[in-house]
């Protein structure tokens, strides 16, 4: 049964529902407190949410026992990310790579953390992988104006945006790439 339930937790995580997830994988840590996919997903979740040290704790846990888990290591990397620990970051990031090298998620997020690095030209090599795996996601396509503007690619960076309206997603987002757009079409950069 907890597997199922698991299944249904990864869903929610996967579509925003993250309280609903974290009630749920919470039932089924207090009967089972060693079900590894449960603490991975609660990990991801406490990353997702801003809860870092609760994120770190959890997940070095999980990893001790998992090693081949992608996606915790991911979120192990952005956890140390939002924490301001950029070394760690990259390192939990790279090895997350090396284990799923043609995740769109896990290059947009070096990508980004090369960004915050000043690693403008590593950091574009990244999201473009990013943008190449997976289109549609418009957290890579934020990134990619970004990445754009910061090389000065400005044509570019109007095109990503553009592509990006097309999209669902966030309000606050929408607002701050239309006035990006705006300041691009009367060449502010």
């Amino acid at each position: 049964m907890n597997a199922n339930a698991i299944d249904i937790a990864e869903n929610l995580i996967l579509t925003g529902y993250l309280r609903e997830a974290k009630k749920i994988l919470g039932a089924i840590l207090l009967d089972e407190p060693d079900n590894d996919r449960a603490i991975c997903y609660m990990g991801i979740i406490y990353t997702e949410t801003g809860e870092n040290d609760k994120a770190i704790k959890t997940l070095d846990y999980y990893i001790q026992r998992q090693t081949e888990t992608p996606e915790a290591w991911e979120a192990l990397g952005c956890a140390w990310f939002k924490k301001g620990e950029l070394a760690k970051a990259e390192e939990y990031l790279k090895k997350a790579e090396s284990l799923s090298p043609d995740s769109p998620s896990i290059l947009r997020n070096i990508g980004v953390l090369y960004g915050i690095q000043k690693k403008d030209e590593d950091s574009h090599e990244y999201i473009l992988k990013s943008y190449e795996h997976n289109p549609y996601d418009y957290r890579t396509l934020y990134a990619l104006a970004y990445s754009h503007i910061t090389l000065k690619q400005y044509e570019e960076a109007k095109t990503i945006i553009e592509e990006t309206f097309f999209l669902d997603f966030p309000d606050e987002i929408r607002k701050e790439l239309e006035l990006i757009l705006v300041k691009l079409q009367i060449n502010w950069f």
